[in-house]
């Protein structure tokens, strides 16, 4: 009997053991995925052919965040790393149409259920206005595919703005301004429609640009943008923009943004050539 008793305690405490050492692997395992992923995503663009990196390395991280999320759904820092490597993925990569479909469908669902987790979300302040302003571009993603009186009529452009003023609140940082950024071109290029979206106001593209210019000068984004609604709402500032734009089409892409800013210079290159054409 005493024998049978100190088997069953030694059952027992085995299993108690066993269940600790499981809860505390598990940290361990998304941390490496995690990490994994981060590596993945620091070499995006190891291999680029023309302006577009080669999808190998951005995709080992959209697989790693997806895992980690996957386990650990309540995790902000995954949520906005997946987004983000999504997006990249889409807009930046080689990727095939069908996977650019599936990746913006898979986006829209990542945004679509962070309201399902945010009461046990863990994380910082800073992880959710990532994942709010990301999850307005996984919407802006969808609403290129669809146009945009479409996206109006569709709640769509509503949602993108709700997520964006949300991260903005937070935290303006994020993206070096990217919310003041978005909301400056929504403003800027969203139809207005009575009832649908009275929020779009084109009073306000100007100053959002000239928000995210002040917070980082330096951000060829901010430039870009701030340069796009001198053009818009300054007829008297041409000049300012025409200088802002020679200087984004001049860029030497940073290494760690490398795609992205070859597509910012010819954005600029692009709207330089429609400026000085205008004003023949």
């Amino acid at each position: 009997m005493e024998f049978s008793r100190f088997r069953t305690a030694t059952s027992a405490l085995e299993a108690t053991v066993c269940t600790l050492v499981m809860l505390a692997a598990a940290p361990s395992v998304l941390h490496a995925e995690m990490a994994a992923g981060d590596r993945a995503w620091s070499s995006r663009a190891a291999k680029v052919e023309g302006d577009r990196a080669d999808p190998k390395n951005i995709e080992i991280a959209i697989d790693e965040y997806r895992s980690t999320l996957s386990e650990s759904p309540e995790s902000l820092e995954a949520r906005w790393k997946l987004l983000r490597a999504l997006q990249y993925a889409v807009d930046f990569t080689s990727v095939s149409e069908k996977k650019q479909t599936s990746y913006v469908d898979e986006a829209v669902s990542v945004a679509q259920t962070q309201d399902e987790v945010s009461q046990n979300a863990t994380g910082t302040q800073a992880d959710q206005a990532r994942v709010l302003f990301w999850s307005s571009i996984a919407w802006g993603m969808r609403a290129q595919r669809v146009g945009l009186l479409t996206i109006v009529r569709q709640g769509v452009a509503k949602r993108m703005q709700q997520d964006a003023e949300q991260s903005l609140k937070l935290d303006p940082a994020v993206d070096q301004g990217g919310a003041l950024r978005l909301l400056s071109r929504l403003n800027a290029t969203l139809p207005k429609v009575p009832f649908v979206s009275g929020w779009v106001d084109r009073k306000k593209v100007l100053p959002l640009a000239e928000r995210a210019y002040q917070l980082d000068p330096a951000h060829p984004g901010n430039q870009l943008i701030l340069a796009l609604a001198l053009i818009d709402r300054a007829p008297d500032r041409q000049q300012e923009a025409e200088t802002l734009l020679e200087k984004v089409a001049d860029l030497t892409p940073r290494t760690e943004f490398y795609v992205e800013d070859l597509q910012i210079r010819q954005q600029a290159r692009d709207s330089l050539a429609d400026l000085k054409k205008k004003n023949r």
